[in-house]
């Protein structure tokens, strides 16, 4: 008996829906019929579904202009190409959006592009770099980080841009309409990340320095950020902040060892890389925003981590306990201080399990990653018009 797949019943319909876990699956599954459309919507606008979405991977393909997904839960890289540039570092993933750099008559360029819809790109102002602290031959990385406030696909006219800029990794903002960047008070410098959190924006240095600063309030055209945490003697190579998702705001530190004289071109995966990660919780002053403790983390709890060059997220682990180590941080290769990337590319991508402080793999190492831009997470988008 011929089974009529587009006319099944909700209820098998739903069924097969749950087992799938990357967005992309989702994607293919809403594209068969217009029964499986209505099903898709339905279970995706079940707020748990809504509020647990696992990122992807990014990587870049052998094509110049093209990058494919690759799905974690299933170790999968999806023939699913997107018009993103494979031989271009991205500097920012939020929202579904990415950002990418580009340098023209001395301008340097940020353009927002979101790949799930065909040619829609943002061009954002230049912005202003002293040319004694531009990164001179790699012009991609005169800017580290940038981080959107909202999706400018639902709200075009009410997001902010804020990047991480130049040698000095300085901060500036625009808000959506502005023709030029407002400028952080430039003394404060050296951040590594910035994250919109209860209403501020905060910015981490590799030194434990923190600051924050209120959009809402302008003197001169600049902002002045608060010393949230003055600069220590620990330094780490790397430094993120992200929400758990009780609502606390994490500080996640990664200490990095160097490839050195033994790794040879020919090995397919050198042995350097990530050592470890240090999480810390932030207990703020509700009044002042001073930082009162740092209280040193050895349990993600329900969190599972994704750091990179994307904004640093959190997602459930029992939600997706079938495909997730629990406790752990899941890492793309963001290193850029000796752009370009090592000869054998962004290979430092692994899963560190905070608990045990052991390494896994999330996505093998390809030789088509070599000289490449690293790999990004990125959460594809859904909208139901």
């Amino acid at each position: 008996m011929e089974m009529d797949w587009g006319n099944l019943e909700s209820h098998p319909l739903s069924l097969i829906f749950d087992k799938l876990v990357e967005c992309l699956d989702h994607i293919y599954f809403s594209r068969v019929c217009k029964n499986w459309y209505s099903i898709a919507k339905f279970n995706y606008q079940n707020r748990e579904i809504h509020n647990n979405v696992l990122p992807m991977l990014m990587i870049p393909t052998k094509k110049r202009w093209v990058r494919s997904l690759y799905g974690i839960s299933c170790k999968r890289d999806y023939q699913f190409k997107l018009p993103v540039p494979s031989n271009k570092r991205l500097c920012g993933s939020s929202y579904g959006w990415l950002a990418k750099v580009d340098y023209c008559s001395q301008d340097t360029l940020i353009t927002l592009i979101n790949p799930f819809k065909v040619a829609l790109s943002i061009k954002l102002p230049p912005i202003y770099i002293i040319e004694m602290y531009r990164t001179r031959t790699y012009y991609e990385y005169d800017v580290h980080k940038v981080v959107l406030s909202s999706n400018p696909t639902f709200k075009p006219h009410d997001y902010i841009v804020v990047v991480i800029y130049s040698v000095r990794k300085c901060l500036a903002f625009l808000k959506a309409g502005q023709n030029n960047w407002t400028y952080i008070d430039d003394v404060h410098g050296t951040f590594n990340d910035v994250i919109f959190y209860k209403g501020l924006v905060y910015a981490v240095g590799r030194w434990n320095n923190i600051v924050s600063f209120d959009l809402s309030y302008l003197k001169d055209d600049r902002v002045i950020p608060k010393v949230v945490s003055l600069e220590g003697e620990d330094y780490a190579n790397r430094a993120y902040l992200v929400k758990s998702l009780q609502g606390d705001l994490w500080l996640v530190r990664k200490f990095i060892g160097f490839p050195g004289d033994e790794d040879d071109e020919d090995n397919i995966e050198p042995s350097s890389g990530t050592e470890r990660f240090e999480v810390y919780n932030l207990e703020l002053d509700i009044h002042t925003d001073q930082l009162i403790q740092m209280l040193k983390i050895h349990s993600l709890r329900d969190n599972v981590l994704f750091l990179g060059d994307n904004d640093s997220l959190a997602v459930s682990a029992s939600y997706f306990s079938n495909y997730l180590q629990k406790d752990s941080i899941y890492y793309t290769d963001d290193f850029s201080d000796d752009s370009p990337p090592y000869p054998n590319g962004p290979f430092d991508m692994k899963i560190y399990n905070v608990r045990e402080e052991n390494f896994s793999q999330h996505c093998p190492y390809h030789r088509k990653f070599r000289r490449m831009p690293p790999a990004v997470w990125i959460i594809p988008p859904f909208q139901w018009n």
